[in-house]
C-alpha cells in the first residue's frame, strides 16, 4: 500500500471517529431530539397542508401552480436555515466551543494590547536614551 493510500484512510477514520461522536453527543441531548421530533411532527403537518392546498388549486392554471410551488419552496427554505441555524447554536453551545464574535473580540483585545506594548516599549527605549 502507499503512503498516499494509507493516509487517505486514516483522515477517513479520523473523520469517521468526528462524525460518530458529534452523532454520539446528539443522540444523548433529550431536548435535542424533542426538538428533531417536534419539527419532523411540524414538517409532516406543513407538508399535508402543502398538498392540500394544491389538491384545492386543481383549476388553476400550470404558472399559478408553480408559482406556488416556488413560493412554497422559497418559505421552506427561510424556515430549513431559520431552524438549522437554531440547532447549530444548540450544538455549539453544547460541545463549548468558541464563537466567531468571541474570538473576534479575543483578537481585537490582542491588538490593542500589542499595540499598548509598542508604545510601552518606545517610551523605555526613549528613557535609556536619556539616561545615557
Amino acid at each position: 500500500m502507499s503512503f498516499k493510500t494509507l493516509t487517505m484512510r486514516a483522515k477517513t477514520l479520523v473523520e469517521l471517529l468526528t462524525l460518530s461522536t458529534n452523532l454520539y453527543i446528539l443522540s444523548k441531548d433529550e431536548q435535542f431530539m424533542k426538538n428533531v421530533t417536534e419539527i419532523t411532527k411540524k414538517g409532516k403537518q406543513k407538508l399535508d397542508d402543502f398538498m392540500d392546498g394544491f389538491s384545492e388549486g386543481e383549476e388553476e392554471g400550470d404558472e399559478s401552480l408553480i408559482q406556488k410551488v416556488m413560493q412554497k419552496a422559497q418559505q421552506a427554505k427561510e424556515e430549513f436555515e431559520k431552524k438549522m441555524e437554531e440547532v447549530a447554536v444548540s450544538v455549539y453551545k453544547k460541545m463549548h466551543l468558541a464563537h466567531s464574535d468571541d474570538l473576534q473580540i479575543l483578537s481585537d483585545k490582542i491588538e490593542s494590547l500589542e499595540m499598548k506594548i509598542s508604545i510601552i516599549e518606545s517610551k523605555i527605549s526613549d528613557l535609556e536614551t536619556k539616561n545615557k
